[in-house]
């Protein structure tokens, strides 16, 4: 007689694991990958990264709404154009502060790490949905939201990290660009429909 030999499944990450929730986040620029070529607006200077700019907030209002399925479609050029240039314009200061923080003597390093880590990435999802400026800096929403729900957000930092270092590798032969461009606020929006 020959003995059979057993054949060990491979492990399959359970649905609403960790794991699962990763790959859902890395395979969601791909759902609609034509999509992707969206990425080529680049290439006109100014009007065409306003669009691009547009576009994101567009992506991110949809996650936070809770369509995962895919990119949404780009939409008229004109419109994500003057979102993106009112996105720019409203996102400035806050961008200002953050790098002046890190311009002060000892401290600033310190500061701007901690203003980049907990305050920016919440910040950003918050003026994206809410579109005004007083969201930039409505910091009672981080202490709130972020800090009250830290180890949530911890975990949301950590995937979004995941998905960097895929899609920055990939980026070596072009095709991670655009899912860097499109699909690295996944997590973060997910995170912020549950918690704001």
């Amino acid at each position: 007689m020959v003995a059979k030999k057993t054949v060990k499944a491979k492990p399959v990450a359970k649905v609403g694991s960790i794991e699962s929730e990763i790959t859902d986040g890395l395979k969601y620029p791909w759902v609609h990958a034509k999509r992707l070529w969206n990425i080529l607006w680049v290439l006109l200077p100014i009007f065409g990264w306003l669009a691009l700019l547009g576009y994101v907030k567009r992506i991110v209002n949809a996650l936070v709404k809770g369509d995962k399925a895919g990119l949404p479609e780009f939409g008229p050029f004109g419109s994500n154009m003057t979102e993106g240039f009112w996105v720019f314009v409203k996102m400035l200061p806050l961008m200002i502060v953050v790098m002046v923080v890190q311009m002060v003597p000892f401290v600033g390093p310190l500061a701007y790490f901690f203003l980049a880590l907990f305050f920016v990435p919440y910040l950003t999802m918050h003026f994206l949905v809410r579109g005004d400026f007083a969201a930039t800096f409505d910091y009672n929403a981080v202490i709130e939201h972020v800090f009250g729900n830290l180890k949530d957000y911890a975990v949301a930092l950590l995937k979004s990290i995941v998905y960097y270092v895929v899609y920055f590798v990939l980026s070596f032969v072009l095709v991670g660009i655009p899912c860097l461009t499109f699909g690295s606020y996944f997590f973060l929006a997910e995170f912020y429909a549950k918690n704001h």
